[in-house]
């Protein structure tokens, strides 16, 4: 039997895109595949992590570690991601019985079986990576520049080397960092990263999306590979990768919306109804200034204008009742 562990960080955020992760996960493990998940639980609610106990079976361990979002709370957000993320920096004390581990973001489907992933030796590497491709031209001028939201993680060599501390510290010393906990990882492991190949963390909707920017046969280039086509690539893929802001759970119409909406339906949170709206509508209210400045005039307004009006008349009412 394989055994391979693997982690997620969830926070109330991010419950539902976690669980729908570790369903296609599971449904798509081999059976002869053990899988032991462990999930960061940042503050989740009891009623979220007994659903999340629910995949426990004879073949797939769950472990939930509770942590507090206080010893981030300092950390300012960058753009969508949220200091939870910083909990990556901790995985080595937080599991400290384990020597490596798979740490994958919740924004992501997994397609197939990830045996092969895990028993990748990286004994003399802080971790086995995939480069973003996007950011091969970083800010950092890192030649290598990858991705943090697929890690096959040396948990050993970075707790031998105190790596916890160090990615903080880089992290509190360069507050303004573009891509928060991504840049930190670049930083600290820049030369002890083990290269793997693009089928272990795929950018699908971000390449069909921008296809004509990223071609196939820059791809190819950078990866050292003969694809044929994007989607020859999604089809040996383990893993895809759903980055940027058209997340299926959020858009109805995103890319790979279908995929993830067949696995949101076998989860354990198929019953929370998601409040989701179109990337079409979105897109044809931003190409019109006059209904982009009428929408989110409209948006500001109910969240904030209408609740000053509340808040005033009541102080009104109760003024004048005294």
């Amino acid at each position: 039997m394989s055994k391979v562990l693997v982690a997620f960080i969830c926070d109330s955020n991010y419950v539902i895109p976690t669980a729908v992760a570790i369903t296609s996960l599971v449904c798509n493990k081999n059976p002869d595949t053990y899988y032991d998940i462990y999930i960061i639980a940042a503050e989740l609610s009891k009623d979220e992590i007994e659903k999340f106990y629910k995949f426990q079976e004879s073949k797939v361990g769950i472990h939930i570690i509770r942590v507090s979002l206080a010893k981030f709370a300092a950390i300012p957000k960058i753009f969508q991601v949220t200091s939870t993320v910083c909990f990556k920096f901790d995985l080595p004390v937080l599991i400290p019985d384990q020597d490596k581990m798979l740490c994958l973001d919740s924004d992501v489907l997994i397609q197939k079986d990830l045996s092969d992933l895990f028993e990748i030796n990286i004994n003399d590497y802080y971790a086995g990576v995939v480069k973003d491709f996007p950011l091969i031209d970083n800010d950092l001028n890192i030649k290598n520049y990858f991705n943090s939201g697929v890690m096959l993680l040396n948990l050993k060599l970075l707790r031998e080397n105190d790596t916890c501390t160090a990615l903080l510290g880089i992290r509190k010393s360069a507050p303004n960092l573009t891509f928060a906990d991504q840049d930190c990882f670049n930083i600290l492991f820049e030369k002890k990263v083990k290269s793997l190949p693009i089928k272990y963390n795929f950018f699908y909707n971000f390449f069909s999306k921008f296809r004509n920017k990223y071609t196939l046969d820059y791809i190819n280039e950078c990866f050292g590979t003969h694809y044929s086509s994007l989607e020859s690539i999604k089809e040996e893929s383990s893993i895809i990768h759903m980055i940027g802001y058209d997340k299926p759970w959020i858009y109805f119409d995103s890319f790979s919306a279908y995929e993830w909406d067949e696995y949101y339906r076998k989860s354990p949170f198929k019953l929370c109804k998601l409040k989701r709206k179109s990337i079409k509508v979105r897109d044809f209210i931003e190409s019109h200034h006059i209904l982009n400045v009428t929408y989110y005039f409209f948006q500001f307004w109910r969240d904030n204008g209408f609740k000053f009006a509340m808040d005033k008349a009541k102080s009104y009412f109760f003024n004048k009742k005294r």
